[in-house]
């Protein structure tokens, strides 16, 4: 057999062709991610955030809420608010509701762990498939309390929304933490020396001190879409 040097230019070359090809195949690949019947929200948050914390408990007051609206309810599968998010939505629905408890996870070495609340699951190895996922299905992200992997799904989510990769969707922020975000992106993306984006990009994101205030987001943009 050959040997093939992988300093050779036109090797590099159809290295490169052939994953131009994987790429355009994964961007194909997305929309036979199983849609669902009715309106969809993912919520997003942290997976350290216990059972007894206040913020828990909204989570699950408001994703009980969303299951008596009759919508889908997907999280990251795991613990924390992902578990709430997917715990209110089973304790919230009918007996006779189709609406979906989902969790679309992420192969973790430490921490993450698939919540208890689940009627599908879809494991992913890579943040980056996972994301694909989350945009593919969702109506609606809501994110609550988190740490960096909220604040990467959540930023992903308004850029793909400002380029309009994403429409016809809304990106509600829950909690007095993403406040000081949208000042950040203020102090530092809109001043006087540069503009590194537009004022109206900030008007994306709909940030609300409690998750009240996001279920009229949510019941507004569902007339709107007409789901």
């Amino acid at each position: 057999m050959q040997q093939l040097d992988i300093k050779d230019k036109l090797l590099q070359q159809r290295v490169v062709n052939s994953l131009e090809k994987v790429w355009d195949l994964t961007d194909d690949l997305v929309d036979f991610y199983p849609p669902y019947d009715g309106y969809t929200v993912t919520v997003f948050g942290s997976a350290r955030i216990d059972e007894t914390s206040i913020h828990y408990q909204d989570v699950v007051n408001f994703t009980k809420t969303l299951a008596r609206l009759e919508c889908n309810v997907i999280s990251g599968g795991g613990p924390g608010i992902m578990e709430a998010a997917n715990r209110g939505a089973v304790e919230g629905r009918f007996i006779d509701s189709k609406i979906k408890s989902v969790g679309i996870c992420i192969e973790l070495p430490f921490e993450q762990k698939n919540n208890q609340y689940l009627d599908e699951t879809f494991p992913h190895k890579t943040f980056f498939t996972r994301l694909q996922h989350f945009t593919a299905v969702t109506d609606c992200f809501v994110a609550f309390y988190g740490g960096i992997g909220t604040v990467l799904e959540i930023l992903t989510v308004l850029q793909l929304m400002q380029v309009k990769k994403l429409e016809n969707r809304k990106l509600i922020l829950v909690g007095k933490m993403w406040r000081g975000l949208i000042d950040w992106f203020e102090k530092e993306m809109l001043n006087e020396d540069i503009q590194l984006i537009h004022q109206g990009d900030l008007l994306i994101p709909h940030v609300v001190d409690h998750y009240s205030e996001a279920v009229e987001i949510v019941k507004q943009h569902r007339l709107e879409i007409n789901v």
